[in-house]
């Protein structure tokens, strides 16, 4: 069992546990999806199972062979579906000017409208800025099955300059997904605790938290 602890701003919602259809419960607090189910090959596997592109890796905490933990990630969701809202971004800092191509993110699907919204987004003091630019991916697999990922084929290259934050977000914008809950699973390749930031509704908070599983690819 992977752990995985919100250090230094606590995520403080009014929720209790809730149940999905398929073995899956929030934390205590709402921060992070949990899969208790029995692992298989049976469920919906709607997106092509990943294979790492060629070209750049501008950023990646995938395991080796794409892995990723599946009984884990944080909570991606709207108030229709838990009753509170939280979305996640990772921050990225690149080595080298670049062109960001493509984003991976390892997002699973718990209830409502199927879908995320990928987006890469600039700095602002320590928080998620503008949005650079923004995918909705639609039909992802089901939370606890691995190992499927969304990914946002950006339709015009997004330039990033070396040693520049950028922010790599998993969104619910869209008013189709008011009912959306999804999770974003765990890293295994870095487990270590690192700057991140959630959205509450209204703003961007500074947090830390163990990386999702991410890939940042580009020219």
């Amino acid at each position: 069992m992977y752990k995985a602890l919100l250090l230094s701003v606590a995520i403080l919602l009014p929720v209790t546990a809730l149940a999905a259809p398929h073995s899956v419960t929030l934390s205590p607090n709402g921060a992070m999806t949990i899969f208790h189910g029995a692992h298989g090959t049976s469920g919906k596997h709607m997106l092509p199972n990943w294979i790492a592109p060629k070209g750049k890796a501008i950023f990646n905490t995938f395991g080796q062979d794409n892995a990723y933990n599946p009984n884990n990630g944080w909570t991606v969701a709207n108030p229709g579906a838990v009753g509170f809202t939280q979305w996640f971004a990772f921050p990225i800092t690149p080595s080298a000017d670049a062109t960001v191509t493509k984003i991976v993110e390892a997002i699973g699907y718990v209830t409502g409208t199927n879908s995320v919204t990928i987006a890469i987004m600039s700095d602002n003091g320590g928080v998620p800025g503008d949005i650079l630019q923004s995918k909705t991916v639609k039909n992802l697999d089901t939370f606890g099955n691995c190992c499927n990922v969304a990914v946002d084929r950006l339709k015009t290259g997004v330039p990033v300059k070396a040693g520049t934050t950028y922010w790599i977000a998993a969104m619910l914008p869209k008013k189709k997904q008011a009912n959306t809950w999804d999770a974003w699973n765990l890293s295994t390749a870095n487990t270590n605790s690192v700057p991140a930031a959630f959205y509450n509704g209204t703003n961007w908070v500074q947090t830390t938290a163990n990386y999702s599983a991410f890939a940042v690819y580009g020219q």
